[in-house]
């Protein structure tokens, strides 16, 4: 067998590998949100029947594995539904980890699935006809200018889904902690790599950005309190570094003391009363804190009598105070005086 040809299968295996141990760790692994889980577990399952068919081309391109015309194009077409399943459901996947939401899933879902709906027809008629790309033999083959369009198609997907996460990491605080270049630069890499040398080694970038943000989602987890989802100390230190170099605009909090109640239940309430850009940290058994980045009193004194409100009616005492930024004050000064009032 050519040495090109054993590259590609043994890193379509490391890649097979390094997924299966994403998929082990990733079905152990806690997360508040399950669904969240599950939809990005189908990415590794979908890069792993990828990888095998990638390894099943590479043996037929070596000739090992001795095949006709018309089973080189069902190897091929394979290959292009994984590709377009992935595609997809990374997109499903972005959408998800912003929004947290089927329902905006649903309402986006005719946009979502046009283009994947259309890839797979054009590769089912590709077997009859031949309008993408057509095998001579088991080996050799010839695309049409439409094989590009697809190609396109699915770059539409993933550099969507790039632009979609920059403009909401600026937008959303809860998209710090997901950090696309993780996926896109191994990805961006190994592409490279079919275009300027025979290797053929995508599977092994998508394994590694797979592997990186599961990594973050790990991360991301460390910043929590395991009882009520909010975030913790340690977080509070992370966001104290942001405070200071004026990468968080710090400009009013809501505190919140109980005195007894089920800590779990009591953030399920606050939590659906609250603007998703507000940052909830626990800093004790019985103190929550909410950083915002609201300036008037009026709306803070709203929301927080709606929460407190919430609360008393399922049983659950809480006292609420509203503290906000001095004019010459800064971030720092302001996280500070808060929690020595805490």
């Amino acid at each position: 067998m050519m040495g090109i040809h054993q590259i590609t299968i043994y890193s379509n295996i490391v890649a097979i590998m390094l997924v299966l141990g994403v998929i082990v760790l990733a079905l152990r692994f806690r997360i508040k949100d399950e669904l969240e889980k599950k939809i990005f577990i189908i990415l590794p399952v979908v890069l792993i029947l990828m990888a095998a068919l990638y390894i099943v081309s590479a043996y037929r391109d070596a000739e090992v594995l001795k095949v006709s015309a018309m089973g080189a194009t069902l190897i091929e077409t394979g290959l292009e539904y994984f590709i377009n399943l992935f595609a997809i459901q990374w997109f499903l996947y972005v959408d998800y980890r912003m929004f947290h939401s089927v329902l905006h899933i649903k309402r986006n879902g005719l946009f979502f699935v046009t283009g994947f709906a259309i890839l797979m027809l054009l590769d089912t008629i590709n077997i009859f006809t031949g309008i993408l790309f057509e095998f001579l033999d088991g080996v050799h083959y010839v695309e049409t200018p439409l094989y590009v369009v697809t190609d396109l198609l699915r770059l539409v997907y993933f550099f969507g889904s790039i632009f979609a996460l920059m403009y909401y990491r600026r937008k959303d605080e809860r998209m710090k902690f997901f950090h696309v270049r993780s996926f896109f630069i191994p990805l961006a890499f190994y592409v490279l790599l079919i275009y300027l040398t025979p290797l053929n080694t995508v599977s092994l970038g998508l394994a590694i950005g797979i592997t990186l943000i599961f990594v973050q989602m790990v991360n991301e987890q460390c910043y929590q309190d395991a009882e009520t989802g909010f975030y913790n100390g340690l977080y509070l230190d992370y966001l104290k570094g942001r405070i200071k170099t004026d990468d968080y605009a710090l400009e009013s909090v809501i505190l919140f003391k109980f005195s007894k109640g089920d800590m779990a239940k009591s953030a399920e309430l606050i939590t659906k009363q609250l603007p998703e850009e507000c940052q909830t940290v626990r800093l004790s058994g019985d103190t929550v804190v909410t950083l915002t980045h609201v300036k008037d009193r009026s709306p803070l004194y709203m929301v927080s009598e709606d929460v407190q409100m919430s609360l008393e009616e399922v049983g659950i005492p809480v006292d609420v105070s509203i503290e906000l930024k001095k004019k010459k004050e800064s971030g720092s000064e302001f996280l500070d005086r808060i929690l020595r009032k805490a």
